[in-house]
């Protein structure tokens, strides 16, 4: 008899945008809710892989921080910070499980009205694959939470024009 329980899944999460075109080192999105990125309240889980479908079809270079409490970066489209929203106080309190850095130039598929980014082309000469990252929720929640910042490119998106994939397994 198979076992019909497995311990992988795809979450996909779909982030509030501007509509603003950005500037580097601008909040690119607040702290969005990854929902049951662990199996139990306080788990842990491992983050694989990382699949992103850019519907604005523009390269954009940007950050991805994991977080245990739902923290903002700052205000969306404006400097990390802006508004007192990112302190050393508060980033401590984030529970910041890690860093995805997402570069186009690494591993992007073009589909002619859409970009496709898979984290798995990151092993490289220049780039260290951050993968697989343990995600840790707080005792009381399922959830994870992540947030961008802008590194390169100036995109100008509707508001949902980013959808994550994360590929994780369960612990």
């Amino acid at each position: 008899m198979a076992n019909s329980y497995s311990n992988f899944e795809i979450i996909r999460v779909t982030p509030t945008l501007s509509t603003a075109v950005y500037a580097d080192d601008d909040v690119f999105f607040d702290a969005t809710e990854i929902p049951e990125a662990v199996l139990g309240k306080g788990g842990c889980s491992l983050l694989h892989a990382i699949t992103i479908i850019n519907e604005d079809d523009l390269a954009h270079d940007h950050d991805l921080v994991f977080m245990e409490v739902q923290t903002n970066l700052g205000t969306i489209n404006s400097a990390v910070g802006t508004g007192g929203l990112w302190t050393n106080v508060l980033a401590k309190a984030a529970g910041v499980c890690g860093i995805v850095r997402v570069d186009w130039s690494d591993s992007p598929t073009d589909l002619v009205n859409n970009l496709v980014w898979h984290s798995a082309g990151l092993a490289s000469s220049t780039v260290t694959s951050p993968f697989p990252m343990m995600l840790q929720a707080t005792p009381g929640s399922k959830s994870v939470y992540f947030a961008g910042v802008s590194r390169s490119g100036t995109p100008n998106t509707a508001v949902d024009d980013y959808e994550y994939a994360f590929h994780i397994q369960y612990l």
